[in-house]
């Protein structure tokens, strides 16, 4: 897996829809299974969300995963994805 772009995260643009949508910190840590403080870290930009916690925050926010995904071509990862939205 040579260099493969596999962040879909875009920190400011999810918090916008997050707080559009009036989902906590503590929703999105109980949607991906870490804890609030890994969540707070994430949209202070202190940290980057695994791929995994950025597609079930996706999930969460009802991002459609069809476009946030839609850069990810490596045949293993999007199998890897499928098999976390599935």
């Amino acid at each position: 897996m040579a260099n493969s772009n596999t962040d879909i995260w875009d920190r400011t643009t999810w918090d916008a829809i997050r707080r559009a949508r009036g989902v906590t910190y503590a929703d999105i840590s109980e949607a991906t299974g870490v804890t609030y403080k890994a969540v707070t870290k994430w949209f202070y930009g202190e940290r980057t969300p695994s791929l995994r916690s950025q597609i079930l925050m996706a999930k969460c926010l009802n991002i459609p995963l069809t476009q946030a995904l839609k850069n990810i071509t490596d045949p293993d990862i999007r199998s890897a994805i499928r098999s976390v939205i599935l």
